[in-house]
């Protein structure tokens, strides 16, 4: 008697896709306590200065799910999903703000050896801003930039290797005080239209992985001296040498504002020009709203310059 042929029925295993559910579940977790990562060998460094671009272990998780259908994995992408969009996704929503900004703010860093610094210069000064601040400012093409801005600025306030220029008058620089053996940040007070602002020009000690024991303290003693400023109006612009997802930047923002944040428009990276991966350059605020944020396009210095527009509150 010839019998019918049936072939045995598929199993569906139960831990089909548990790959992806744990790979998800340890990035999410892994975004939710980036802040614990070790500083040993610059591991927390090097890591949170590239924090949003972590999103790309997503796409590994996703070609899981698509792999190995199931709940299990739907859960491993989801979860990571809602975690890393929770994070950074309001960065990336559109600033709708078209309105002229009580004044705008311009912070670069030029670097020692720029090719083109009248080039650069000429194109900050073409964006009219009515506050900038450069920082390294002692090579020869840091020279160069100081004259064209001289030039188009009747006010100005030089310190070491970190100049002010405004539109408005400047109170003579009181240097800020980062533990260091040279001056890297002062502060002025700016008498514009809208009424006296507390401005801070900063340039932080630089760091590689595993040495950034200097920039931290200086990190932490200009957040000390926030403190105790009871201006209204605060701006602190300039190469910070740290990404807002930092940990160290939580001793500064809060209690400060980053226009980037608060703008809104993408993630505003500024290092190093050619691609950038990170952003090192801020524009922190107290007494404001802000009302855009503007990564320059590339210039010559490894830096691209950012402006920012603030409304006084």
């Amino acid at each position: 008697m010839n019998q019918a042929y049936s072939s045995p029925r598929r199993r569906h295993s139960p831990a089909k896709g548990i790959t992806a559910l744990i790979f998800g579940i340890l990035y999410a977790a892994f975004l939710l306590l980036h802040d614990l990562l070790p500083t040993r060998m610059g591991i927390a460094l090097i890591l949170e200065s590239v924090l949003p671009w972590t999103g790309i272990v997503l796409a590994l998780v996703l070609l899981m799910f698509l792999i190995r259908f199931s709940w299990l994995s739907a859960i491993g992408f989801l979860v990571p999903a809602l975690v890393w969009t929770g994070m950074f996704g309001p960065a990336l929503l559109p600033n709708e703000d078209s309105s002229d900004p009580d004044l705008t703010v311009a912070t670069h860093n030029v670097g020692a050896r720029m090719p083109q610094p009248t080039a650069a210069a000429q194109n900050i000064v073409g964006r009219d801003p009515d506050i900038v601040t450069i920082q390294e400012l002692e090579s020869l093409s840091g020279k160069i930039i100081h004259k064209e801005l001289d030039s188009s600025f009747e006010h100005s306030q030089v310190v070491d290797t970190i100049g002010v220029w405004s539109k408005w008058p400047m109170s003579e620089p009181e240097e800020v005080d980062l533990g260091l053996q040279w001056p890297r940040a002062f502060a002025t007070t700016i008498s514009t239209d809208h009424g006296d602002i507390r401005f801070y020009a900063v340039h932080m000690p630089s760091v590689r992985p595993g040495h950034e024991s200097m920039r931290n303290a200086a990190l932490r003693r200009l957040a000390t001296t926030m403190e105790t400023d009871g201006a209204e109006h605060v701006i602190i612009a300039g190469d910070f040498n740290t990404a807002t997802t930092d940990n160290n930047m939580e001793t500064l923002v809060p209690p400060l504002q980053d226009t980037r944040e608060e703008a809104r428009g993408g993630f505003g990276f500024t290092w190093p020009s050619q691609f950038p991966v990170t952003r090192l350059d801020h524009v922190l605020y107290r007494g404001f709203d802000a009302t855009s944020d503007e990564v320059l396009e590339r210039g010559s210095s490894d830096h691209r310059a950012v402006l920012a527009g603030l409304d006084l509150k």
